[in-house]
């Protein structure tokens, strides 16, 4: 009879144990759905970005810290354009630079018809009441959001350049969303759900 019930209690500790194993699992999955979770092309999408961004702005904070930084990023990202259709790679986005007080500094975006067309942009063109930029230039964090273009709709990218903590331009990349999905394998609101911060 004590045999039994030590029997019993050893399976009730362990059918304890097993349980909240089990709830442990199921709560960390049902986080895991509940929370921002994207695609493997949503991640690997996220990761080139993030890549991109960090590139470009080795490229353009030391350009920034010069006087009258606009002319040598207008050739700096220029020249990456070129470049990229001399290697046969085209760049498929829009990148600019937008100042402390959200006038474009330099600007160059392909012709979505013919990425081996450029364009450049309205240099000095002011959106310091285009609100969907305030968190980069407000709580210096990346925003991604719809835009509507000459070409059409269109999705942007942007993220603050700091030095030392302090904001000295805007760095921001525009899709066409056709080319989004051409080049990305994204929709809209694939790209919208992406969490840049995280």
């Amino acid at each position: 009879m004590l045999k039994l019930k030590r029997l019993d209690r050893q399976r009730f500790n362990w059918g304890l144990l097993f349980g909240l194993m089990l709830y442990g699992l199921l709560a960390l999955g049902c986080a895991e759905d509940g929370g921002n979770k994207i695609s493997p092309t949503q991640a690997a999408f996220k990761t080139e970005m993030l890549r991109l961004m960090q590139a470009e702005s080795k490229e353009f904070l030391p350009l920034l810290q010069e006087p009258d930084p606009g002319p040598k990023l207008q050739a700096n990202i220029d020249q990456q354009f070129v470049e990229g259709i001399k290697r046969g790679k085209p760049l498929d986005y829009d990148l600019a630079v937008l100042g402390p007080k959200a006038s474009i500094l330099a600007w160059r975006g392909p012709n979505p018809e013919n990425l081996k067309e450029t364009y450049h942009g309205f240099i000095g063109q002011n959106y310091s009441k285009f609100t969907k930029l305030h968190p980069v230039y407000q709580d210096h964090k990346i925003a991604s959001f719809e835009v509507y273009t000459q070409y059409g709709p269109g999705l942007g990218l942007c993220a603050p350049l700091l030095k030392d903590g302090k904001l000295l331009a805007v760095l921001c990349l525009g899709f066409d969303e056709d080319l989004l999905k051409e080049y990305h394998h994204l929709n809209k609101d694939q790209f919208l759900a992406i969490d840049f911060n995280q």
